[in-house]
């Protein structure tokens, strides 16, 4: 049985890639919220992935890049114990020479210490987004209740049956801008109340934070659209199912 692993000097191989993409497909969706949650083994009580961050190797790597032709999230699953985050993000991203990367990125809790408050805080494209919209739909993902996690992730459209979201695609043009500067990579789990009421819709809406080593100018890129240490927020990456033709 495959474990979690959340070593710095993880390989994500294509066999963990067809058997852990392959686990989400096959998951009961009725089980979908038990991936995002743990037992922290100290107080004895659920606790919820807070975000997800590509290892320090991987940011070499990818820096190593020197354009992105195509870049795809993919859902993915290992299998473990309550006590672990079994749920995770892979990067699948085609380089100028059709070249093909993988990135499996490892989930973090919400630090202990944490003491913010609310003060802190192109057509079906992904979009740089203020760090205000960020918090907003990562505060709904934190907040909402464990039964309607499962609803997240699926959509029924009109005249089709229910479907699954298996991947997420972004925009590679707003991401090429930071190659060989990216110094942090996260990816944080969201909610959109705006789309939670229809249920042709995937409510699930991650969004990618990348902090540069060293500022970068972009005319995209206002103050307001930059969060703490220079982090800048990507977000409307389609989903697929159910926009995968669109």
């Amino acid at each position: 049985m495959e474990t979690v692993i959340a070593q710095e000097d993880f390989v994500l191989t294509d066999e963990i890639f067809e058997s852990t993409t392959s686990n989400w497909q096959r998951a009961d969706v009725l089980q979908l919220t038990h991936h995002f949650h743990r037992i922290d083994p100290i107080q004895g009580q659920y606790e919820r992935v807070n975000y997800y961050s590509m290892r320090k190797n991987d940011v070499k790597r990818i820096n190593e890049i020197k354009e992105i032709k195509s870049f795809k999230m993919y859902m993915a699953l290992h299998k473990g114990t309550k006590e672990h985050f079994t749920f995770f993000p892979i990067f699948e991203i085609v380089d100028q020479d059709d070249k093909k990367y993988k990135f499996g990125l490892q989930p973090n809790s919400k630090p202990k210490d944490a003491n913010t408050t609310e003060k802190d805080q192109t057509k079906f494209g992904s979009q740089y987004v203020p760090g205000i919209f960020k918090d907003m739909i990562h505060k709904n993902w934190e907040e909402v209740e464990m039964s309607l996690v499962d609803d997240l992730f699926t959509s029924k459209p009109r005249r089709r049956p229910m479907e699954r979201v298996l991947f997420y695609i972004v925009t590679p043009g707003l991401i090429n801008p930071f190659l060989g500067n990216i110094g942090a990579l996260k990816f944080y789990p969201g909610l959109d109340q705006n789309k939670f009421q229809y249920k042709d819709m995937v409510s699930f809406t991650p969004v990618i934070g990348i902090t540069p080593s060293t500022p970068i100018k972009n005319a995209f890129l206002t103050d307001a659209l930059r969060g703490p240490g220079g982090e800048v927020y990507i977000e409307y990456s389609r989903p697929c199912p159910p926009t995968c033709a669109q």
